[in-house]
Formats: structure tokens, sequence, C-alpha cells
């Protein structure tokens, strides 16, 4: 394990040796995210306009858009029919629809969460937001639904009258759902938050696929077999280079995470998803890059083909804009992007911060890691 270490120092300390290796790491990061990530902060504060259809006209399904006006902080909230919405769709005079469908309240009677479906026009960015928004209000009437029947069952009485008196309730219903402001400086930190982690991808992923073109060079040059001159096995020579890898990503990485929260207020969430998210995303990449590596015959090759893949996928995947601005086809590519699930992963960290939301993201990041590192292994020739 010492001569794993060692071999893992010399290739760190070679890479912050050299002082234009900073500007990539570090320097550019930072200035994308202070010009971009406030770009598209100015562009998301005006509140959206949001249609809804009632095909139901129930009890029921009132109560459901009365528990959605009482906090209209995310967007204003509009009361139409199903042919004006489509229509003002069209002409983009609003940015999405609620389609409350007929059968709403006998669903929500049977203990059935029902389903309310969204359409937005495609400019609209914040539709995660706005589906998480009714995701939270629909499971909000379910508990009070399912809470008046155990009422009613308990004390002989009417459940709708129970239904009223939690509907009414302002107490009750801020319990249950946690208020998001859409122009409150939480929202705000969460967008720069995604604009910080997608640069930080980003220039992670260009010096990793750099700094594993080191590969070629020592081949090369000749270092290796000299290596192997020493006592020294193959497989301490090729762990050390990984290790150096791991390293020098954790150590970019960790670097910028501490100067775009103490800079930009951007928040990273729990500590240990995030090191385990992370973690995941850091092998992944590794992987790609030395596959990409063993590929090339030369660093001009080597350094040709990081940028195709990097610039394009990074594109594709959410790194420069949000995902829902692409059509759906090009969503789709994203999905067999690890920078996508990498995105994913911190959102869903920043959102809730449990290691239960990252579970998905991470377990996808590492089969990338898998593959392309196994890939990459095989095609090493010392």
């Amino acid at each position: 394990m010492k001569k794993i270490w060692s071999i893992c120092g010399m290739e760190v300390k070679l890479v912050f040796r050299n002082p234009r290796n900073y500007l990539i790491m570090f320097a550019m990061p930072i200035i994308f995210t202070l010009l971009f990530g406030n770009v598209m902060n100015e562009s998301e504060e005006e509140k959206a306009t949001i249609l809804y259809v009632d095909q139901d006209k129930t009890t029921l399904s009132n109560g459901f858009i009365d528990i959605m006006r009482k906090d209209d902080s995310l967007f204003t909230l509009v009361e139409t029919s199903s042919m004006e919405a489509s229509q003002k769709l069209k002409k983009k005079e609003a940015d999405g629809v609620i389609l409350i469908s007929k059968g709403f309240g006998e669903e929500l009677k049977t203990g059935i969460k029902p389903e309310v479906r969204f359409e937005r026009i495609p400019e609209f960015v914040s539709s995660r937001t706005v589906t998480d928004y009714v995701s939270n209000k629909l499971s909000t009437i379910v508990n009070h639904v399912s809470a008046s029947k155990t009422w009613s069952e308990y004390s002989g009485q009417d459940w709708p009258v129970m239904f009223e008196k939690l509907q009414r309730d302002e107490q009750v219903q801020n319990t249950l759902i946690k208020r998001v402001d859409m122009n409150s400086d939480a929202i705000n930190e969460k967008n720069i938050s995604a604009k910080g982690s997608g640069f930080c991808i980003m220039f992670l992923m260009i010096k990793l696929f750099t700094v594993t073109g080191v590969i070629i060079e020592a081949k090369g040059n000749g270092v290796w077999y000299r290596l192997l001159t020493t006592p020294v096995t193959r497989f301490q020579v090729a762990s050390g280079y990984l290790l150096s890898f791991f390293l020098i990503g954790w150590i970019q990485f960790g670097i910028l995470m501490l100067a775009t929260n103490l800079l930009f207020d951007v928040s990273w969430g729990n500590p240990l998803p995030v090191f385990i998210l992370v973690s995941a995303m850091m092998l992944a990449f590794v992987g790609i890059g030395l596959v990409i590596a063993t590929t090339a015959k030369t660093l001009e090759q080597q350094s040709g083909m990081a940028s195709l893949i990097v610039i394009p996928t990074c594109m594709l995947s959410g790194v420069y804009w949000p995902l829902e601005l692409e059509p759906i086809f090009m969503q789709r590519i994203a999905e067999l992007l690890p920078q996508t699930w990498a995105m994913r992963g911190f959102s869903d960290i920043i959102a809730t911060g449990t290691l239960e939301s990252i579970m998905t993201s991470t377990m996808i990041l590492l089969l990338f890691a898998a593959i392309f590192l196994t890939a990459g292994i095989k095609k090493i020739r010392l």
C-alpha cells in the first residue's frame, strides 16, 4: 500500500506544481458560476401564471384548489376552461395548466391519491417545482380526508364537518406542508446552487479527462517501464495512478464546494449524502477518462476526444440550462449520461438532504463507474 501511495503522491504533486492547472480547476468554475448563475436567477424572478381546470366540481376538488390558493407565493393560480387553457398555452399567455379530472373526489373518498396532470409550455423551466408543489398539496388533502374519516368513526359525526375544519385551520395546514417562496432567498440559493454544481461538474470532467492523459505521456516517456524495474507490480502502478486521479478530483471539487459556499452562499446540503454522491460521480468520471486515455494514441487525440465528449454531454444533461428546456427525445438521451444523474442527485440533496433521496442517482453512477473502469483497466498495456 505504501508503494501505491508513493506513486499517487508523485502524480498529485506534478498536477499542483503547474500554475496553469489552477485556472481550469478553480478560477473558471467560479467565474462561470458568478456570471451564469446570476443571469439565470434574474430571469427566474418573475412570478409564473398557472391555469387550472376543475372538471370534477366537487367539494373535495374545491378543497384541493383552496389548499393551493392558501400558499400563492409560487405562482398566480387562475381558473379557466379546458378550451381556453389550450388556447392560452398555444399563445404562451400562461406558463402551464393544472388539470383536475372528473372522479377526483370519488378517488379521494376511497383512499386513492388521484392523478393531477400538469402541462406546460417548453420555455417554463420551473416545472419540477410546480409538480412537487402539487404533489405536496395532494398529500395534504389525502391526509385531511383520512383524518376526517378516522375522526368520524370515533365521534359518530359526519366526516365532511371535520374536513371543513381542517381546511380552515391554517395552523394544521402549515404543519403538513412546508411553505416555499419562489421569490425568497431560499429559492434563489437553490437556483445558483444548481448552476454552481453544474459548472463544478463540467470543469471536474475537463480536469479528470486531462490528468488521465498522463497515462499516454508516461507510456511514451518510458516512465512506467522504469517503474516496473523497481520492486513494484503492475497492479501497484495502475492503482497508484487511479488513486491519484480520484484524489485530484476530490481536491478540486472539495475546494470548489468551499469557495462557492463562501462566495455565493451555494448550499450543498447534508455532507454525508454529498460525500457519497461525489465519490460515485468521481469514480464514473475517472472510468470514462481512463477509457479515453487508453483508446487515444497521442495526447492530441486524447484532448480532442475529451472535448468532444465533455461539451456536448454537459449541454444535454442540464449543466448549462434546465433539462426541461430540451425536447423530449433529448431528455431521454440525457438519461444515459452520468452528469444527468449527478445533477439530479445534487438537486435531491438540496431539496431533502436524505440518503434515501440519492440512492437511485448513486447506484446509476456506480454502474457507470463499474462499466468504464473495467473497460479502461482491461485496455491498459504497461
